[in-house]
């Protein structure tokens, strides 16, 4: 299970909607001179919502706990680059079969790559759709973090001087 702490917006029946926060993969994301920082602040966002099934009963301005099975995340991210990109090679492939003479074979396979590119993402997109609905592919809150048991440390001997 893929975990990470959010934050609830908003509720609805037993869905919560929740912002987490983007998390880089180096800590040094506050130097200027580096390419993925800078690229990060160009394309910067508002931090999106994602919906998760609230088990737990968890309140408008929670901070919780959110979890995903690996294995849905790794089918998921599977389809998304590899269908599109099977289609482009499908697509090229038969427009290049279908070119009449060899001279229009390049412009055929492009166009075909084009259209089996575009084909490969509507077609993404509608089964996204559909997918995103099932139970396995749907984010979970596991806890709220004031459940979140707290370790206290005690000294015995107390404080040396």
């Amino acid at each position: 299970m893929i975990e990470t702490e959010a934050i609830v917006v908003k509720i609805e029946h037993d869905v919560a909607y929740v912002q987490a926060d983007r998390k880089s993969n180096c800590s040094s994301c506050s130097q200027s001179s580096c390419g993925t920082s800078v690229l990060a602040n160009f394309f910067a966002r508002k931090t999106p919502l994602y919906r998760a099934s609230n088990e737990v009963g968890a309140k408008v301005g929670d901070r919780v706990v959110v979890g995903m099975n690996e294995s849905a995340l790794f089918k998921g991210t599977m389809l998304l680059y590899l269908f599109p990109l099977l289609l482009l090679f499908v697509g090229a492939v038969a427009g290049s079969a279908l070119a009449v003479t060899a001279d229009v074979k390049d412009g055929y396979s492009v166009a075909g790559a084009f259209i089996g590119l575009a084909t490969g993402f509507l077609g993404l997109k509608l089964f996204s759709s559909k997918m995103g609905l099932g139970r396995q592919f749907q984010p979970v809150i596991l806890s709220r973090m004031v459940d979140m048991p707290v370790s206290v440390v005690s000294f015995a001997g107390g404080l040396k001087k």
